[in-house]
């Protein structure tokens, strides 16, 4: 399917000018989506069950990335384990490989503290700095991962809070995913088909599961799933899907699986987790680029800027360019490689890509662009 060659442009929400560079190079600004993808693929799923393993497998086969939402409490005890809950250190070794191959791991309290109703007194006293914190300094201890971008409400419940969501945001976390009003089935089509106006109070687009929880309904009819991705992927918008694996069915015949094979495998769609789709709207709002003089003339020259932390902010944006056939791009003195074609699956590459005769320069920030 080929990619669109429409470019969006982003510069804190406005149009950046196109900027003239020697010899017929012209920037023409940031792209929406990387890789200048038309449309943005995100899932989530929640809790520490036997079954994740099972769903990264499913995921993993079908190209699909998600951000894992796990509460991180070793041991609980027998009767404070919900529905199938496994003590998580089982799923670390799992966990790691999964971060090896692009997903994200993402915070879901350490206990899952859950009650309703969601009272700002209940809710006050249970999001300690322990739940909150100490959850994202468990994934950094067993894992790998930089950095734990993404926080999950357990139950969906105390979103809707200023007191916690400021906490969620004091603890590090740049996103918070919800899990709208279950017991009247709010959460199964919230039909959120881009990034969240508040980051911290994020909904998504639909639930792909069986009915489980406070839930009376349920839709596992894969024509209707299907349906929706393909009108958030004709408007070129994210296409967000939630699952807890406990409540899916797996293998090639059940609905989570059929799904995942019509979503998955686009070339022109970005396979991202929910925390660096994020963080890849605030680097893009708040990275500047400039044309820089060259010495010597004879090429293009643009320094590519941020002052956010790269720490958290470490993926790449995507720049635009009209360019004569042949050029070539080096990124700090290093020569940036050419991508063929293929999904969209890492946040944090760098490349060049042609497209209708349009070059598309993907890197991480704070270097300088030579073009020649």
């Amino acid at each position: 399917m080929p990619a669109i060659s429409l470019v969006l442009l982003l510069v804190c929400g406005a149009a950046l000018p196109a900027s003239r560079a020697p010899d017929d190079v012209r920037l023409i600004g940031k792209t929406k989506y990387l890789n200048n993808a038309r449309a943005v693929v995100t899932h989530t799923i929640d809790d520490s069950t036997k079954h994740v393993p099972a769903a990264i497998e499913a995921m993993d086969k079908h190209g699909i990335k998600s951000t894992v939402f796990v509460s991180t409490e070793q041991e609980p005890a027998p009767e404070e384990r919900f529905f199938t809950q496994l003590q998580v250190w089982r799923l670390w070794p799992r966990l790691q490989r999964a971060f090896e191959n692009g997903h994200e791991i993402g915070a879901h309290a350490r206990t899952h503290p859950c009650q309703r109703p969601d009272t700002v007194e209940y809710c006050s006293a249970a999001y300690t700095d322990g739940e909150v914190s100490g959850s994202r300094d468990d994934i950094l201890r067993h894992t790998s991962q930089p950095y734990v971008w993404t926080w999950c409400y357990p139950c969906g419940h105390c979103a809707n809070h200023e007191l916690i969501r400021k906490r969620i945001s004091a603890a590090g976390y740049i996103v918070a995913r919800n899990y709208p009003d279950e017991a009247n089935d709010g959460h199964i089509v919230p039909d959120l088909q881009t990034w969240a106006t508040d980051f911290f109070n994020a909904a998504y687009t639909q639930v792909v599961q069986k009915r489980g929880g406070a839930a009376t309904r349920e839709i596992v009819d894969v024509g209707v799933l299907n349906a929706k991705f393909d009108e958030v992927y004709t408007n070129g918008g994210i296409y967000s899907f939630l699952a807890h694996p406990q409540w899916l069915d797996f293998g090639p015949d059940g609905f989570y699986e059929r799904h995942l094979a019509h979503v998955g495998g686009r070339a022109d769609v970005w396979y991202v987790p929910m925390g660096p789709l994020y963080a890849y709207r605030t680097l893009t709002e708040h990275t500047q680029v400039s044309p820089a003089p060259a010495p010597g003339g004879g090429h293009a020259r643009f320094t590519v800027r941020t002052t956010l932390d790269t720490k958290i902010y470490n993926g790449s944006l995507t720049l635009a360019f009209d360019a004569p056939p042949g050029t070539t791009v080096t990124s700090s003195g290093r020569k940036l490689a050419e991508r063929g074609d293929g999904p969209t699956d890492r946040w944090n590459e760098e490349y060049v890509r042609w497209d209708e005769g349009r070059l598309y320069v993907t890197v991480r920030p704070n270097t300088t662009l030579e073009l020649q």
